[in-house]
């Protein structure tokens, strides 16, 4: 096991990566995305961290900066802890397998090609996501009929639980899969509230990410400096964003993940080209 750390970090450079934290922790507070879709694009075009290492690193941040948000979003009862169980039964197993396969398979192709069909893989699945979620969240005919805590049937434990295998796998190999990819399956599949989506992806993510990092960590694709500067600025940033997404509608709450989920495409098709 060798272990990435930034060396000879300055001023500017810590004081750039505690801001940034606090940025993405009002983000994750506020809309259970964050650790993956917006901190991609910011590991790797101000931190400046080649993709598999953005990959592992954001995986480590978000272990560590969505523990402190699942706590706020507890006392805040905007949990809902049967679905995070049936999704995580699937999510969890296909997260391993996928991290595995992708820091092998970083040992064998050359650096530069690994890299940039990285950023495209990436740069494609964001796209994707903020189309679906703009178009949940202007699409006419919103059906108000969300829960939040409801038990489960047997065909939904199912069905959470292949959907879960479908998002550990993109967890694993991305990142970016622990918010963004389980927002449109609570939001469609198990119609919760938009309150309940964003702590409930939360507590998902954590499971999740928890495992892809150790893995990323075996490999040496996790910079420990830059993860634990992110952490301490996300700190006070999660906990403003958790209250303010408690107070805000259902409707505004989906517009926000939307927008979000877009800006960090435009992030990435920048990086793709520089």
């Amino acid at each position: 096991m060798e272990f990435i750390t930034t060396l000879n970090l300055d001023w500017i450079f810590i004081a750039s990566q505690l801001v940034t934290g606090a940025v993405l922790g009002l983000l994750i507070g506020m809309t259970g995305i964050g650790a993956g879709v917006l901190i991609m694009p910011a590991l790797m075009f101000i931190s400046h961290v080649d993709p598999a290492v953005a990959v592992g690193t954001s995986l480590l941040f978000s272990v560590l900066s969505k523990g402190y948000g699942v706590l706020e979003h507890w006392k805040l009862g905007s949990i809902d802890k049967e679905t995070n169980f049936s999704l995580s039964a699937g999510a969890i197993p296909m997260v391993l397998i996928a991290s595995l396969g992708v820091n092998k398979l970083k040992q064998f192709l050359p650096p530069e090609i690994f890299n940039f069909w990285m950023k495209i893989a990436l740069a494609a699945m964001v796209l994707a996501i903020s189309i679906y979620l703009f178009w949940d969240g202007f699409k006419k005919n919103q059906d108000n009929s969300y829960k939040c805590g409801d038990p489960l049937t047997k065909p939904q434990k199912i069905k959470g639980a292949a959907y879960g295998g479908v998002v550990g796998t993109l967890v694993g190999a991305t990142s970016i899969g622990g918010g963004v990819f389980i927002i449109p399956i609570l939001t469609g599949v198990f119609k919760l509230s938009a309150k309940c989506v964003v702590g409930t992806s939360i507590l998902i993510s954590v499971a999740l990410t928890l495992v892809g990092s150790g893995i990323y960590l075996y490999y040496g694709n996790v910079d420990i400096m830059i993860a634990l500067l992110l952490v301490v600025g996300s700190l006070l940033g999660i906990r403003a964003g958790a209250k303010a997404a408690h107070s805000m509608s259902n409707l505004t709450l989906k517009r926000l993940m939307a927008s979000l989920a877009f800006i960090s495409f435009l992030s990435m098709v920048f990086g793709i080209n520089h």
